[in-house]
């Protein structure tokens, strides 16, 4: 497992034949791609949150040469069969079931690169690939693909990884399209944002999890609109501590207790934050707000 996380990626593994199990990971660099086969025994490969945090991971294309797995990632579980394909998200929670040994071939994709063949694969994953077409010619690419024979192909190693690219890219199909989509995407997340704010530690891990979407998913979203989340929670927080101020039945609240309520663990950065906003302290506002009612 130390030789997978230092040479492949941090994953939590186990095995039910622990004292007996035997594994080999062969690795070559196609440019922008690193390519992996990985043989081993009967498995279980869990790609954890504490993991994605310990190092910046990349897509995967996992191809299963030999055996049988069961992918699970952002609710969708998939049976991989010899041949087939998939698509993870590497900065995304995962797992593996292996009841048997298994060979398989598994492609790390640089996010820079990949960005210049598919806009937001992070929409996309996990995505499966098996039968005919493009996602068809995507395996027989991907099954081409040995250790051995990678030193002597008839490409530069970095035109063969964009030809793979370009085979993913053609068996994913049209972009989805930022429209309607979009937007109702940006204003479930905005709802759930705001029904959640006076939570401190509301992340856009924790609001990506909520709503099933990857974190880059998010950010996209909110960018797509010329925003962040940083700037969107933020603003429902001031807003909501304005409607509290200036409510009469609430005169007696402590404004401390007021900056709890809306998400602030610090009232001097709440008060800052609010005055920066509304170009008064909160007790300021609240004292205008009483004398106008």
């Amino acid at each position: 497992m130390d030789t997978v996380c230092d040479r492949f990626l941090e994953l939590d593994i186990d095995s039910p034949v622990r004292e007996r199990f035997r594994a080999r990971l062969d690795q070559t660099e196609l440019g922008p791609a690193t390519a992996n086969w990985l043989c081993a025994d009967a498995q279980r490969v869990r790609r954890t949150r504490a993991k994605i945090a310990r190092a910046h991971s990349s897509f995967l294309l996992m191809q299963l040469r030999a055996g049988r797995v069961q992918i699970t990632q952002a609710g969708r579980s998939t049976l991989l069969s010899a041949g087939e394909c998939i698509l993870l998200d590497g900065a995304q929670p995962y797992e593996l079931e292996c009841p048997e040994a298994t060979r398989s071939c598994v492609l790390q994709l640089s996010d820079e690169w990949l960005s210049h063949w598919v806009s937001a694969p992070e929409r996309l994953a996990p995505r499966h690939f098996a039968g005919r077409g493009w996602s068809g010619a995507l395996c027989a690419a991907v099954a081409s693909l040995e250790i051995d024979s990678c030193d002597h192909l008839a490409l530069p190693r970095g035109e063969v990884a964009d030809h793979i690219a370009a085979l993913l890219r053609l068996a994913l199909g049209p972009e989805p399209r930022d429209g309607e989509d979009g937007r109702h995407l940006q204003e479930r997340l905005l709802r759930t944002l705001r029904s959640g704010l006076s939570d401190p530690r509301l992340s856009p891990a924790t609001l990506a999890a909520e709503h099933r979407i990857s974190v880059r998913s998010l950010h996209y979203a909110f960018a797509a609109t010329g925003t962040t989340f940083v700037e969107q929670l933020m603003r429902a927080r001031l807003q909501r501590a304005r409607e509290l101020l200036a409510d009469p039945h609430l005169r007696d609240l402590p404004v401390i207790e007021v900056a709890a309520r809306c998400g602030f663990a610090d009232p001097s950065h709440f008060a800052r934050r609010f005055r920066r906003q509304f170009g008064v302290t909160p007790l300021a506002f609240r004292r205008a707000a009483g004398a106008s009612h």
